[in-house]
């Protein structure tokens, strides 16, 4: 089946600034991903991996600088091409307030993908009262402004402007950040409801890897722009192929401290984009490097359980992973 998201060998550069620089900032690097009809795939990484670039640039708000964007089959670009995208897809920003216009009301807010794209809208008020009540919002919220909004209003309202047009694609940045853990409940609870009913397809953008065990069917994992595993959910958290993805996992609150993995702990910060290692990117910060590993980069390969991992020695940790779940 022809999936409904498709990024094939995308690179994407930020541009530096200043009259005599030509080169830009190397953000994303050969990334293939795809969302299939239906399917939550979780996007997981540290800050300034690159994930929210990597929406941007799905959404046409951050220019490829190579590779392509399918949407349906189809290969999108240019402008008209995004535009068209935008109607079949739609984007909740991380700051759910800050995304909505102050000025505005939440009944306004709510129904204008309607103008933008100039599609029929015979019924304003009725439309926005029937888009908030699918997110669980009583009607007098329309006629409120964004400040006047709780944290989990606000993200309500953000859910309901993506659904708006009836999307078959929603790209959720953090969709639970910033909010109290019961209302997270509630937000993950709706997502998982929207998706049931109306058949979307999330791409999920989250630090979150509790959030991620609870409503991904896959894992994609950057580092520095780069896919370095991808997988299903279940068999990624049960024996991570990728020395990354294993100390994200290991550094997930655990009540029990004998359950702490103190080995797999990531040393030192994310290197600068513009001074990519040698070799494996992640060897100056990996505890199980080896003299390989600073001398070639490795490729994005299958492991022996076809999962995906940027690392040469992914079936020895996919399967140390797999004893360790099995002691625990």
């Amino acid at each position: 089946m022809t999936p409904v998201l498709d990024l094939r060998h995308v690179d994407v550069d930020l541009p530096l600034g200043g009259f005599l620089t030509r080169a830009g900032l190397p953000i994303l690097r050969d990334v293939n991903l795809s969302v299939g009809r239906g399917e939550s795939v979780a996007l997981v990484g540290e800050s300034g991996s690159g994930k929210t670039t990597l929406a941007r640039a799905v959404m046409g708000l951050q220019a490829v600088t190579a590779g392509e964007v399918h949407f349906d089959g189809t290969a999108i670009a240019g402008r008209d091409g995004f535009s068209r995208l935008r109607r079949d897809a739609a984007m909740m920003f991380q700051d759910a307030t800050a995304s909505l216009s102050p000025r505005l009301t939440v009944g306004y807010l709510v129904t204008e993908p309607f103008r933008i794209h100039r599609q029929p809208l015979p019924d304003p008020a009725r439309m926005a009262r029937d888009l908030l009540a699918t997110v669980g919002l009583p009607p007098a919220i329309a006629d409120r402004y964004p400040h006047e909004l709780s944290g989990g209003q606000a993200r309500r309202v953000g859910v309901a402007r993506a659904l708006a047009l009836r999307p078959r694609l929603v790209i959720a940045d953090e969709p639970t950040a910033g909010l109290d853990v019961s209302v997270q409940a509630e937000v993950l609870n709706l997502m998982a409801d929207l998706r049931r009913d109306m058949g979307l397809a999330y791409l999920i953008i989250t630090h979150n890897l509790a959030l991620v065990r609870h409503v991904a069917d896959r894992i994609v994992v950057l580092y520095l722009g780069r896919v370095v595993e991808e997988g299903p959910t279940a068999q990624v958290f049960a024996a991570p192929a990728h020395p990354y993805t294993a100390s994200l996992v290991a550094a997930e609150p655990k009540p029990d401290p004998r359950k702490r993995r103190a080995d797999l702990a990531i040393r030192g910060e994310m290197p600068s984009v513009l001074r990519r290692p040698a070799g494996c990117e992640f060897h100056t910060r990996c505890p199980l490097a080896r003299d390989l590993c600073r001398a070639t980069a490795p490729d994005l390969r299958p492991t022996t359980s076809g999962r995906l991992a940027r690392c040469h020695f992914a079936d020895h940790h996919q399967e140390q992973g797999d004893h360790h779940a099995l002691e625990n």
